[in-house]
């Protein structure tokens, strides 16, 4: 027979509250969480995030240099035929700015319920716990939000200082072991590899830890063996991916 929860951790909290408390207290954030998971408000939330940072972004940003310049590093300028250039430079902006609202409203939710159904499977067929799919989303989606919350306007932050607005928003927070490294001389795996090596990731592994601890009624600890284990794998199939390409 399962442990019941505890009275303090089956606490009823608003949303303000399990936000700051995701912040301060992510362990009592989570157990309240885990007796009552309502993934919608943090799910809103993290979809909110993510059309703030690109209302404000566009607004400053040349879709067309943003394109020129990934498709110059990416090498893919060089097999366009110089006349037209142009016309499909012009062609990848229009579809950028339409990409950057289509992300935060059906990727970014689409992605999380994904994510959440991945270590739904993790923690009920390695760990045999009982949790629900309706835990696992609330849980990932409070840590992502968590995480965006301060991540994003980090990042308008320092696009504003530098006024460098049309350039890869993954770039501009120099919080991974890619910043030690030269990327036009490092090879492509390594450069990925480093780029996963960053602050923000290992505080998003450490909520989902704490999550998915407080889901299964182990130590972060114990739960973090699942989210490591699939956190590794993805970096190692991004620098793959890099390896070919």
């Amino acid at each position: 027979m399962s442990e019941s929860v505890p009275a303090a951790a089956g606490a009823d909290r608003g949303f303000l509250s399990t936000l700051i408390h995701v912040f301060v207290a992510p362990g009592d954030a989570f157990r309240a969480v885990a007796a009552r998971p309502r993934w919608d408000a943090p799910l809103a939330l993290a979809i909110a995030i993510g059309l703030a940072f690109s209302a404000v972004w566009m607004s400053k940003a040349d879709p067309v240099e943003f394109m020129k310049a990934q498709m110059e590093e990416s090498g893919g300028m060089e097999r366009i035929p110089v006349e037209k250039r142009a016309e499909v430079l012009q062609g990848q902006g229009r579809v950028f700015q339409a990409f950057a609202w289509v992300v935060p409203l059906f990727f970014v939710p689409l992605m999380l319920a994904a994510l959440a159904g991945l270590f739904l499977f993790v923690f009920r067929f390695f760990y045999a716990a009982e949790a629900t799919f309706a835990q696992s989303l609330a849980v990932v989606a409070w840590c992502f939000a968590a995480v965006r919350l301060v991540l994003n306007p980090l990042m308008l932050l320092i696009m504003a200082l530098k006024n460098e607005w049309s350039v890869d928003p993954d770039s501009v927070v120099q919080a991974s072991a890619a910043a030690l490294l030269d990327k036009a001389t490092t090879a492509k795996p390594l450069y990925a590899l480093a780029g996963s090596l960053d602050l923000f990731s290992f505080w998003l592994i450490a909520l989902l830890s704490i999550g998915f601890g407080a889901v299964i009624r182990k130590p972060a600890s114990t739960a973090a063996w699942g989210i490591v284990t699939l956190w590794a794998l993805y970096v190692l199939g991004k620098a793959g991916i890099a390896a070919i390409f």
